[in-house]
Parts: structure tokens; C-alpha cells; sequence
């Protein structure tokens, strides 16, 4: 006898086909054939309903919060049933001590880590003790996880832009054991600290010891706006030089930040072409016009080369600032321009009465200039005095739908997991760790048709699964583990919004990890049979 059957459900498989009447099986963590007269010990009846694999966020940022909120509360309901984390050059490992003059990983880690609500010990140094750790806890989800090279780069003491032969070693050393133990690959962060001063040789060197476990790299690159086309080119470097799969994190373009009119267009075009000459290459975007971030990626180098508390005095400093207003023109770069309303406070622990305003409003309010508030609000976050979220609407509609539609992209998110009880709940005051992922199949597919219900399944499934070497997963094919959604695609509602942000999404009905049943009826059951995915 079968433990679960799925009937009278339309079937999106992942692999891009078009959807089809079927019934699916499950017997133990695998999908199995239901064969005439099956019977099951469970049968869940989806008239009416699609079943499909479980989504894949390709872009997670869920390490951050996954210890705090390990049944992945969010994020499941939304029926991602996978998430790849430590993206943006940033990981939980390797973690090590201060010493030396040298800040190591472990005190902002830990720091951040209780601030979320995580109470439990803080105890791994090496990925490998990370992945321990998780797995005593148990998540809802699966994870798969890169080692974030600005991590890595903190953990060796290396701030500058040239480290020593033994820091050299020392990071090819975190990364080596990070594969070994199960990672995917590497990420890069390489517009923020300390990784933005990093050499692509240095990258590089990185990289091809990810390659030595068939990984790939996960890169946010040195620039998404004027000089958009140099950094996707030294992204191609890199992959070409260490021969290991490319990922570009995140490639949608910031508007009114200095980039060329067809800047998007031809980064594409430039990753088409590679494609072309042998290169495994592919991007992945994210579902809305607004996004978070850090703005003090915004400083020039000499700000926050010398560490936080420096670069805190820096702020305080007026004529500072005043030489400042004409040197931001990076990352946010639109600020630079002078959109101090395209900035929103997504949390604030010290002033919660900023969440929801833009620095024009808080402007008003303070009655100081929008870059007093900016700087203002750096400089706390700079001397530990409050943790600050910021969104910012970074792209327009049209560009996010370009994003969407495109064959090279798939389907990430670029949240965390939240949970509507607890501290977790206050880090994005935002939809999209609520319904990131269904904001895809409720607007860019059926309000506005940008792509067919089927094509983007597969972008939220087999595509990244591909992408990743996820072994087994991101179909439904009988032997494969059985990672399952079933959705109402009518009743599916984002239900948050920018405007009313707190709230899980609505309309996905049961959701399965490894064969077993997390979202039930609508309800989380509980359940935690996620476990840590490798490639091969």
C-alpha cells in the first residue's frame, strides 16, 4: 500500500510541460506509480486544484532566521519546500573568535542571530559543525547552502583590498571545508563590504576551489547600474577561469542610477552569448519593483575600510558629511540622485515610529535634511545602537516583467523566512518573505499573463533544480523525492501587501517535504523532514 495519494488534481510536473489530469503517489520520501486500484493510507482529493513539486528559491536569504524560526513559517505556506541560502557573499560559517586586532564572525553573528529570537547556542565554527547544528533542530524546509565569500574573508582578517599568502590560504581553507561538507558553491556579495575590495583574481582563486566539488558560483555583482556591463563580464571571468556553473543573483537593474537604456538588455544578451560558447551560465530575479538592502553599501571605500566604529565617527563629522553628499554615486545609486523617497524603513528596534516612512517623510519629521536622517540612521547601525531594515523601490514594472518572462531567469525571492509570532515578523515589513513567491503565479501570471501558469512552475522548480545539480528533485517523476504543493490557483491571494504587510498568503492547501505532510489543509502541522541538499 502507498502512503499518500494525490487524486483528481491537474499535474504541472516541472519540467515545463503543459499541466494534465493525474494522480500522484507517494510511497516513503519518494514519488511513487500508481498503478490500477492503487490505495493509499492517506488520499488527498485536489478536483478542482494543481499539483505541482515544490517551489525552489534560488535566492534565499533564510540562514539569517531559520535558527529562530526552524518550521520555516512563511515561506512554507507558500509552498517553497526548498530554499538556497548564504547568498550575497554572506553565511553563517565560518564562524571564529576575535583575536589579534581582527573583528572574526562570531560576535555580529551571534549578536544578529538573538536578536531574531534564536536562544539556542551559537556553538559551530566550521560549516560542516553549522550543518550539526541545523540538523539537531530539524526545519520544515530543505536548505542548501553556499559559504558567502565576505565571510570568509572576515573569518581570515582580511578587510583590505590585498590579503597576505596565508590569508589567501586560510580562505581557500574555509571554502575547501565547506565543500567537503556539503555545500553547493560559493557566493559573492561584491558590492558590500568587505568582498567590494576584493580582486577578481582573489574571486577567482575562491571559485576554483569550489569547483573541485563540482560547485557553483552564486554571484551579487560589483555593479547593477552604470557599470553593469563590467561586472557582468568579470562575473564570465571568473567562471570561465575556475570552470564551475554561473549564477548571476538577483539581475534586475536599478532605475535612475546612471545605467545605459539597453544596460539590461545587453547583459543579457552578453550571458546569451556565452551560453553559446559553452559557458553554464544563468541569472534569477526577484517578483517586485521594491527590495531590501543595505544602503551604507552606498559610502565610498574609505568610510568603512577601518571597521563600524570609524566609520560611525566618519558620520558624525560635518564637513564629512557635506563631502559625502558627492561621493555616494554606488549601489543605491538613486539616492546619490537625489529619490530620498524610493527609501523606506522596514524596521527600526530603537524608533518604530520611522517603519513604513520614507527618509523624505522622516526628513519633515526630524526637520533636518534627507542625508542628516541617512547618515543619522548609519551611524546607529554603525554603533550598534538599533538594528534598521530598509526597502527601497529599486525597479519599474516593466523591467521586473522583462525579468520575469525571460527563459534565462528563475524565480527567486530574495527574503527570509518569517513568522508572524516572535521577532522574526519584524525583520521585513514587507510582503515579500510572505508571498514573494506566489506574487508570482497571482500577478505576473494570472492578473497580468506575462507567462503561462506551466513555464512558471518550471522556473520555481525543475529550472533552479537543474541549475543547482539538486539530485532527484524539482519533478514530479516516480523515484524522485516527493516535494509537493497542491494549490487553489482561483483562491491563491497574496493577502499581504505593502500597505497592510503582516500576513500569510492564502490558497495553497498541502504542502509535502520529503513525503511528509508540513502544510495540512491550509494549517502547518509541525512537521520538520527538511533536510540539507548537496549537488551531485
Amino acid at each position: 500500500m502507498l502512503d499518500i495519494l494525490i487524486r483528481n488534481g491537474t499535474v504541472i510536473d516541472g519540467t515545463g510541460n503543459p499541466p494534465y489530469p493525474g494522480t500522484v503517489a507517494i510511497e516513503g520520501d519518494r514519488f511513487a506509480r500508481a498503478g490500477p486500484g492503487a490505495q493509499a493510507a492517506r488520499t488527498l482529493d485536489a478536483t478542482g486544484k494543481y499539483v505541482c513539486p515544490g517551489f525552489i528559491d534560488v535566492h534565499s536569504h533564510s540562514d539569517r532566521t531559520i535558527l529562530a524560526n526552524p518550521t520555516a513559517q512563511s515561506t512554507i505556506r507558500q509552498g517553497i519546500t526548498t530554499e538556497i541560502v548564504g547568498n550575497c557573499g554572506s553565511s553563517l560559517a565560518p564562524l571564529t573568535d576575535a583575536s589579534r586586532g581582527r573583528e572574526g564572525t562570531r560576535p555580529r553573528t551571534e549578536k544578529a542571530l538573538r536578536a531574531l529570537g534564536y536562544e539556542g547556542p551559537v556553538d559551530w565554527s566550521t560549516t560542516g559543525e553549522l550543518f550539526e547544528r541545523v540538523a539537531s533542530i530539524g526545519t520544515s524546509c530543505n536548505l542548501g547552502w553556499l559559504v558567502g565569500h565576505n565571510t570568509v574573508r572576515t573569518a581570515a582578517g582580511v578587510l583590505g583590498s590585498g590579503p597576505s599568502e596565508e590569508q589567501m590560504s586560510a580562505m581557500e581553507a574555509y571554502v575547501r571545508e565547506a565543500m567537503e561538507a556539503g555545500a553547493l558553491g560559493l557566493s559573492t556579495g561584491l558590492e558590500f563590504d568587505p568582498g567590494r575590495r576584493a580582486s577578481t583574481d582573489e574571486v577567482i582563486r575562491l571559485a576554483q576551489v569550489a569547483a573541485e566539488k563540482s560547485g557553483i558560483y552564486a554571484s551579487h555583482i560589483r555593479n547593477r547600474a552604470k557599470h553593469l556591463q563590467a561586472a557582468i563580464e568579470e562575473f564570465l571571468e571568473i567562471v570561465e577561469y575556475s570552470t564551475l556553473n554561473g549564477q548571476v543573483s538577483h539581475l534586475n537593474v536599478r532605475y535612475n542610477t546612471g545605467e545605459a537604456p539597453d544596460a539590461w538588455e545587453r547583459a543579457v544578451a552578453t550571458l546569451e552569448q556565452a551560453q553559446e560558447r559553452g559557458l553554464d551560465v544563468a541569472a534569477d530575479c526577484t517578483p517586485y519593483p521594491d527590495g531590501g538592502g543595505n544602503p551604507a553599501a552606498i559610502l565610498p571605500d574609505w568610510v568603512t575600510v577601518e571597521g563600524p566604529a570609524q566609520a560611525a565617527e566618519y558620520l558624525s563629522d560635518p564637513a564629512v558629511r557635506a563631502d559625502l553628499r558627492t561621493q555616494c554615486d554606488r549601489y543605491w545609486a538613486f539616492i546619490h540622485r537625489g529619490d530620498f523617497h524610493r527609501v523606506r524603513i522596514s524596521r527600526s528596534d530603537r524608533s518604530p515610529e520611522l517603519v513604513g516612512k520614507n527618509l523624505l517623510q522622516i526628513a519633515g519629521l526630524w526637520g533636518v535634511e534627507p542625508w542628516d536622517v541617512l547618515f543619522d540612521l548609519l551611524a546607529r547601525s554603525f554603533r550598534g545602537e538599533d538594528r534598521i531594515g530598509y526597502i527601497g523601490r529599486l525597479f519599474t514594472e516593466e523591467h521586473v516583467a522583462a525579468n520575469v518572462q525571460h527563459p534565462l531567469f528563475s524565480l527567486g525571492v530574495d527574503a527570509a523566512t518569517v513568522s508572524l509570532d516572535g521577532p522574526t515578523g519584524k525583520t521585513y515589513m514587507h510582503p515579500l518573505p510572505y508571498a514573494g513567491m506566489i506574487h508570482y503565479l497571482t500577478y505576473w501570471v494570472r492578473e497580468k499573463n506575462v507567462l503561462p501558469l506551466g513555464c512558471a512552475v518550471h522556473k520555481m522548480t525543475g529550472q533552479p533544480a537543474g541549475r543547482l545539480g539538486l539530485r532527484e528533485r524539482g519533478q514530479i517523476r516516480p523515484g524522485w523525492y516527493a516535494d509537493v504543493v497542491v494549490f487553489d490557483y482561483e483562491a491563491l491571494d497574496d493577502v499581504s501587501t505593502v500597505e497592510q504587510p503582516l500576513a500569510y498568503c492564502k490558497g495553497v492547501e498541502y504542502v509535502l517535504v520529503n513525503g511528509q505532510t508540513v502544510i495540512d489543509g491550509g494549517e502547518h502541522t509541525g512537521a520538520r523532514p527538511g533536510r540539507n541538499l548537496t549537488s551531485g
